[in-house]
This record gives structure tokens, C-alpha cells and sequence, in this order.
């Protein structure tokens, strides 16, 4: 069995991220004395953003892709994983305060802005858009158009960031949930996950027909891959969300505490 599993060399891709880091640098170097006059170099945050376009590309372009469209569900959700719960948040630890601002808060901006990173709207688009996004129809054609599965990455990265801002904002005006908000927030995501994990676990036929006859690149069926894939999806879906919530809760303890003590002394 030969399997075909190369670097992607698709100019689209390439160019669209080459164009994404080029512009940031642009911002973040020459255009910074005008965006924030007087503000240092953010070396941290250039660090985030340029790791987050390479990791990108090691989603969409690395032999993964091959792997993930030809052969394997389990390895096609290991790409959205990586795409919604690594990129998504590295891009925007990359983003300051004096970049997103003006984005976010442009007059023609700044209604939408407002609407779409509500944390109900986020929640509810991320939510919806990882279910629709299994629908066979949908799923489908990405598996046997490059064009289609990177534009379709591309579309579910911005619903990705979407889902992280209320938990990463540096932004006053569209700022971070409350500590306990970040909390319920972070566990009704999984739950809200379980519908399209349960119907790709535990479905008793194959939803896509592209891996139903592929070679096998594990030593499983195209059913038990698929399995396999629902049950991966749901696992790191708890790992990712499941990291920051006790993060955040801690850190919540922490502070209450502090505050607590300093208001009895």
C-alpha cells in the first residue's frame, strides 16, 4: 500500500499566509509609531502571531493535510483541533491592544464588532458552525477539493478566534467575561459539542464515503476510524476547554481570597 502524503505548495495558501504575517509585521514595525506612538516593540506578541501562521501551516500544509483528506477522519480531526484550539488562540495572543483597537472600533466597524463578539453570539456561531460543519453535504466536497477544505479551515479559524475572544480580550470595550461567566462559558462548549460527537461515535454506517474505500493508514475500519474520530473530537474538546476552566478558577479563588483578606485586615 503506497500512501500519498506531501508538503502543500498551493499558492492560495501559501500567499494568504505569507500576506497575513507581512501585514502584521507591517502594523507591529514601521506603522506602530502611528497606531501607538511610543510603544516598544511586542516582542512576546510578534513571537504568538509568527508561530501561530507557522502552525497553521503545519495544519493546512504538512503531509497532515494529505493524511487528513485522503485517508483518515480520525487525522481530519486532529487538524480541527489543532486549527480551533491551538492556532485560533496563538493568533490572537499575537494581537495588541493598539492592532485590535482600531479593527474592532472603526465607525463602520464597531456595530458589528459589537454584535458578533457578544459572548452568546460567539458561543452560538462556534457551536453551530462546528455541527453544520459535519453535515455530509458540507463535509464532503472538502475531501476532494483542496480549494474547498482550505477555505473551509479558513472560514472555521475566524469562527475559531471568535470562540476565544471572550476569554482573551485585551480590548476595554469589547472586554473578557466576568472570572464565573468565563466558567459557564467554558463548560457548556463541550455540551453543546455532544450532539455531532454522538452522531459521528456512534453512527452505525460511514458518513463520508471518501474514507469508506481509502487505504487504511490505521488498522481500522472506515467505521471504527470514524468512531475513533467522534471519540478524539470529544476528548480533546474537554482537554482544551476543560485547561483553561481550572485556570481561570483558580486564579478566580486566588484573587477573591486576596480580597477577602484585604477587606478583614
Amino acid at each position: 500500500m503506497v500512501i500519498y502524503a506531501s508538503w502543500q505548495t498551493d499558492p492560495v495558501l501559501i500567499g494568504g499566509l505569507f500576506t497575513a504575517l507581512v501585514v502584521y509585521l507591517l502594523a507591529v514595525g514601521p506603522l506602530r509609531a502611528r497606531l501607538a506612538p511610543g510603544a516598544p516593540f511586542p516582542k512576546r506578541q510578534a513571537a504568538w502571531f509568527s508561530a501561530g501562521i507557522a502552525a497553521m501551516y503545519l495544519v493546512d500544509g504538512s503531509p497532515l493535510h494529505d493524511l487528513a483528506e485522503r485517508y483518515s477522519l480520525t487525522m481530519h480531526m486532529l487538524q480541527h483541533t489543532l486549527l480551533s484550539y491551538v492556532v485560533a488562540p496563538m493568533l490572537l495572543a499575537g494581537l495588541p491592544r493598539w492592532v485590535a483597537r482600531p479593527l474592532l472600533l472603526a465607525p463602520g466597524v464597531r456595530p458589528v464588532s459589537r454584535a458578533l463578539l457578544h459572548p452568546v453570539v460567539t458561543f452560538v456561531v462556534f457551536s453551530l458552525a462546528f455541527s453544520i460543519w459535519h453535515l455530509p453535504p458540507i463535509y464532503n466536497p472538502a475531501l476532494t477539493n483542496s480549494f474547498i477544505h482550505h477555505t473551509q479551515h479558513l472560514v472555521f479559524l475566524t469562527f475559531s478566534m471568535m470562540l476565544w475572544w471572550p476569554l482573551m480580550s485585551l480590548v476595554p470595550e469589547r472586554p473578557r467575561l466576568a472570572p464565573g461567566a468565563q466558567l459557564v462559558y467554558l463548560f457548556s462548549l463541550p455540551i453543546a459539542q455532544l450532539p455531532v460527537f454522538a452522531a459521528v461515535t456512534f453512527s452505525d454506517y460511514v458518513l463520508y464515503p471518501a474514507y469508506e474505500h481509502a487505504p487504511r493508514l490505521l488498522p481500522l475500519t472506515a467505521l471504527q476510524d470514524q468512531a475513533l474520530s467522534g471519540a478524539f473530537m470529544n476528548v480533546a474538546g474537554q482537554i482544551a476547554f476543560g485547561i483553561p476552566f481550572v485556570i481561570i478558577f483558580f486564579h478566580w479563588f486566588r484573587l477573591e481570597r486576596e480580597r477577602r483578606a484585604d477587606a478583614n485586615a
